[in-house]
Formats: C-alpha cells, structure tokens, sequence
C-alpha cells in the first residue's frame, strides 16, 4: 500500500509540475490532500481544498489533475445551479470528491446556504439535508448524506471565517516565463497514477500534532500530514511547519475578534492607558462599552459584556450605583490564558506575579494591591 501511494505521489507531482506554475510545496499540499481522499471511508472530517488566484494561472487544470488521481471524483460547476441542486449534486457524490468549477457564482447567495454546505459537508455527522417529498398521497422526509471531500477555485475569499479554518488554500500566481504541457488524461503518468489509485482505500496512520500548532489548525491538516508519512515522504512535514504555525498565529489574531476577546482588549486598554504601568482600577461596563465601539466599531450592551467579563474569571460589583469590573493581576493573566493573549506588558506581569508568589512561599511580605 505505502508502495503504490509513494509511486502515485510521485506521478502526480510529474502532472502538476509539467502542467501548473505550482512550486514543490504547493504541489504536494495538491497531492497529499487528493491522495487522502482515499481515506474517506475511514475518517469523520476533511477540510475542503481552495485553489485562490486569477484567471489562467493553471488552476482549472489543476482540477483536472485531481480528477484524475482522487477518490470516487464527480466534477461539476456551479454556473445557474440552485441550492436544490447543488445538496442533490453533494449527495450523489457522498463519501466521494466533488471538484467544483465557477464556485465564485454561487456566491450570490444572499443566505450563504452554499458556504453553509460546505461546512456541513466536512463533517461526517453534520452533512445530512432533509427535505420534504411526495409519498403517496401523503408527504414525508427524504434524508441525503452529502460528507465528503470539496475542491473548488475561486477569486472571492470565503464570507464565513469558520470555513477558512477548515481549508487548505492553494494560491495561484501567473508565470510567463515558461511554457505549459496541456493536461492529457492519457499522458502515462496519468494512466498509472489512475490503475494505481482506483478504489484504493487506506486508513490513516497516527500522528503526533506539531508543538506550538493549535489543534484546530492541525485538525485541518492532519490527514494531509499523515497522507505524506504513508508515502515515506519525511521532509513534508518540515516543509509544512512554518505555515501551520502562521496559520496558528492568525487563529489567535482572529479569536481576539470574538466578544470576549473584544471585552479583554478593553479591559487591557483602560488598565494599560499609558507607558506607566497597569492602572489598577475598577472598570466601569460603559467604559468597555466605549472602548470596544471606538476602537473596533462593534456594538455591546453593558448587560452583554457582565456575562462575559464573569466567564473570564474577572469578579464585578455595584459600585456608587454602577457596575464595575474589579481586575487584579491574577485575574487579568488567566483572562489571558484563556484567550490566548500575551503582549511585552503581559509577560512582564506574569513574571512579577511568579516572582511574588514565590517570594510569599519564602514567607517575604507582598503588596496586596499587586497580588490581590
């Protein structure tokens, strides 16, 4: 098995270099993603595959080229198709790779049903779509499971932020300064990449998450990574490595958007208002309420920012008739913690904090304003 996948892995790569503008790693990222298909039998989750770019930068022959070398693959487009049709074309190709061309037209869709298809259907246990049908006199519910496997290229980025982090984007840039082979499906790297995969299934092999990726981002490309160690391919990994752990950065840059990071990036702006230090005071919810409108155009009630700022760990009182938030040191590091925040003033604060509290073990008498 690991054999017949090495030599497919190997085969594919041939297609894509002969055919697309793509360098090594992109070429793998390709490879790895649809030799994996053939392990959709066996696994509950599979990130879609974006290939990103302008008009004839090779990425419709690149869809050709995993047609040729994927799991039960069934190619569509997107052009004047309805939602309807669109879940009936998923369900028939369930469990299977659906390669999706003019996915930038279903973008129109005011509701967003088609992104929310596709995040549906990277999940085993979520893509099923019920409907209502005919039977008899009476009508009754029709279930259609559409998991699988979703490549598609588009120009338009995703509305929905939860589909970027299960995608593996690929992008595409023109280059000009050299000549192109046309895809041949009877080109014989294509004909023994395709006898070699045909109905081919396997189980993916273990792997250890990369330290310093956040398991979201290695959820999305794990199977890739382990797709690569049946292939005996070591260097991957490696290779991979630096955009996982920006990817990782960008999930944390991207969850101090939610709310409650909106309410710490607050709560940090009102303690840390100069170069002195940590102001520590009692916050008002208006004032939250302010900060968060100016400097992020977001609105929250202060009856919506009380839940949250209690689920951080910070305690609130009524104070003179308002409510306030009573940060201390401990508090503020485990809000942190809690949303993966760190900055220069952070860390600094976290050392002083380690360091008071191991001076107390020593029995050194500590500020209780610092440590309360």
């Amino acid at each position: 098995m690991e054999e017949k996948f090495a030599r497919a892995a190997a085969l594919m790569q041939t297609a894509l270099l002969r055919s697309t503008g793509l360098k090594e790693r992109d070429q793998k990222l390709v490879t790895y993603w649809t030799l994996a298909t053939h392990s959709l039998p066996h696994v509950d989750t599979f990130p879609l595959l974006a290939l990103i770019g302008k008009t004839a930068c090779g990425k419709s022959t690149t869809l050709e080229i995993i047609g040729n070398f994927a799991y039960r693959p069934a190619a569509f487009s997107l052009r004047s198709m309805t939602a309807p049709t669109i879940r009936d074309k998923f369900a028939e190709c369930g469990s299977g790779t659906a390669i999706l061309e003019e996915a930038d037209q279903a973008w129109k869709d005011s509701e967003a049903t088609f992104e929310r298809m596709l995040s549906d259907r990277y999940q085993r246990r979520s893509a099923e779509a019920a409907h209502k049908v005919k039977l008899g006199e009476n009508w009754g519910t029709d279930s259609k499971k559409f998991f699988g496997a979703t490549v598609l290229h588009r120009r338009i980025p995703f509305n929905d932020a939860a589909l970027d982090g299960r995608t593996v984007f690929v992008r595409y840039k023109a280059d000009h300064s050299r000549k192109y082979q046309d895809y041949n499906a009877n080109d014989s790297w294509n004909v023994e990449g395709r006898e070699l995969v045909h109905n081919a299934i396997f189980e993916p092999p273990r792997i250890e998450q990369p330290e310093g990726v956040a398991g979201r981002i290695f959820a999305t490309y794990k199977v890739l990574l382990s797709t690569a160690g049946l292939c005996g391919d070591q260097d991957f990994p490696a290779q991979l490595l630096p955009r996982l752990l920006t990817e990782t950065a960008e999930l944390k840059e991207a969850q101090s958007s939610e709310p409650d990071g909106l309410v710490l990036g607050a709560i940090l702006d009102v303690l840390y208002h100069d170069d002195f230090g940590a102001d520590w005071q009692n916050i008002k919810f208006s004032t939250l309420t302010k900060s968060i409108w100016d400097n992020h155009r977001f609105p929250l009630l202060p009856r919506q920012i009380g839940p949250m700022v209690r689920d951080l760990g910070f305690e609130t009182k009524t104070s003179h008739g308002v409510t306030v938030v009573v940060p201390t040191p401990a508090t503020l590091i485990k809000a942190c913690d809690e949303c993966e925040y760190t900055d220069e003033a952070i860390e600094k604060l976290r050392k002083e904090l380690l360091g008071s509290e191991g001076a107390n073990r020593s029995g050194v008498k500590m500020d209780p304003i610092r440590l309360a």
